[in-house]
């Protein structure tokens, strides 16, 4: 088989996965929770201060705070995550339905959390 044949083969497994009712609507929910993370942030920006608490896990004080561009990276995670997860589901579906919906749940659930910091961030600092 060619590259450009294994290409096809895995671009037509993409879209049959998506088609699917459950996958589709997953992967919807999924981008529009991260659309709306972009909003989100894209509309409050102005209205941040230069620093937003961001690590949490490090000791309380000036080694949590970071610049506020880093709270971009919350809605880039989502999509490399979601990309990443619904890619892999779509190659593995036919060996195993469950993993593969379980990635795609896991990209939604992860997307969720994601979305739910960025404003739990926004909100405390303003």
């Amino acid at each position: 088989m060619t590259p450009f044949n294994h290409l096809s083969f895995y671009l037509a497994a993409l879209g049959s996965f998506w088609q699917e009712k459950i996958n589709g609507q997953i992967f919807r929910w999924n981008l529009t929770i991260i659309f709306g993370q972009i909003i989100y942030l894209l509309i409050r920006f102005n209205d941040l201060p230069p620093q937003v608490p961001f690590f949490f896990t490090l000791s309380w004080g000036e080694s949590q705070l970071a610049s506020t561009s880093t709270l971009f990276v919350l809605p880039t995670l989502s999509i490399i995550v979601g990309l990443i997860n619904n890619f892999l589901a779509a190659f593995i579906l036919r060996s195993s339905t469950l993993f593969s919906r379980l990635l795609v749940i896991f990209s939604l659930i992860f997307s969720l959390l994601s979305a739910i910091s960025l404003i739990k961030i926004i909100d405390l600092v303003t």
